[in-house]
């Protein structure tokens, strides 16, 4: 049987499916003359359309220059396969269809997994821990943190008083409306190479518990203040109150994946099959 996430799988074909999405997305060339992001030839990149292929709300300025670039390579390319007649071979077509079938599966699957909802308690989130221990074992060394960006060093020096003199939750109200302040997060379980930037993670590996950085200057200008407030050790099993969303989020597409399986069986059973002995 296929189960929920081997189908779920197909929707990561990201180059294929995505440069799909671009071949089927219409918008006038006077709309987008309007305002446009970045442009090769006639081919126009919207703010709209680069929100549509990732999340663009925690990225700095040269993250978002990057993915600008990559649209910008993409498009040079995909131009060029135009002038060279790739998209009137046979095996274009071939391709096409398959991805045009496999992304119309990929949205199928989303919308069963949206749609499913899983009821559940507490209690129950504390059996499955007990009994699956082994999947939230982490073969590295694991950091909760505390972890805020500043645009100006000011901000940040004052943010770091705050949390020193009460605690990093007082700091997050007092500097909630700042425009100066990029994220503030708490709790998050990261290794040290998910710790980002780099001079973060460094700075990490030599905190105490519930110790607080000083400010911490990025090479893109920004500035940082970071809390560890524990670690754990390669291989250790982390407790459950640190990660019951981890739990959760397990426990539920174990049992969407199982009414997932279920579907199908009754697709498979509602459905005229012949599979021949000979091809």
């Amino acid at each position: 049987m296929m189960n929920y996430r081997k189908l779920l799988k197909l929707k990561t074909d990201k180059i294929l499916l995505l440069s799909l999405i671009i071949l089927l997305t219409s918008c006038s060339k006077e709309e987008k003359q309007k305002s446009y992001l970045a442009k090769v030839n006639d081919s126009y990149l919207t703010r709209e359309e680069l929100a549509s292929l990732v999340d663009t709300s925690n990225l700095d300025a040269s993250e978002k220059n990057a993915l600008i670039k990559d649209w910008i390579y993409n498009e040079l390319l995909y131009q060029k396969a135009l002038d060279e007649g790739i998209t009137e071979q046979n095996n274009f077509n071939n391709i096409f269809q398959s991805s045009y079938k496999k992304l119309a599966i990929a949205l199928l699957i989303q919308k069963i997994y949206n749609e499913t909802e899983i009821d559940f308690k507490t209690s129950d989130l504390l059996e499955y821990y007990e009994k699956n221990k082994n999947y939230f074992i982490r073969p590295f060394e694991t950091y909760l943190i505390n972890h805020a960006r500043f645009k100006d060093e000011l901000t940040a020096i004052r943010f770091r008083d705050i949390v020193l003199e009460s605690n990093w939750e007082k700091a997050n109200q007092f500097f909630e409306k700042n425009n100066s302040v990029i994220f503030s997060e708490t709790g998050n379980l990261k290794e040290l190479t998910e710790i980002y930037p780099i001079e973060v993670a460094d700075a990490v590996k030599f905190l105490l518990s519930d110790e607080v950085s000083i400010v911490i200057r990025d090479k893109q200008m920004t500035y940082n203040v970071v809390q560890l407030k524990r670690k754990f050790n390669a291989f250790e099993v982390l407790p459950f109150d640190i990660i019951e969303k981890e739990v959760e989020k397990r426990f539920v597409d174990e049992r969407k994946s199982k009414q997932f399986e279920n579907f199908l069986k009754e697709l498979y059973s509602k459905s005229e099959i012949v599979i021949k002995e000979r091809y």
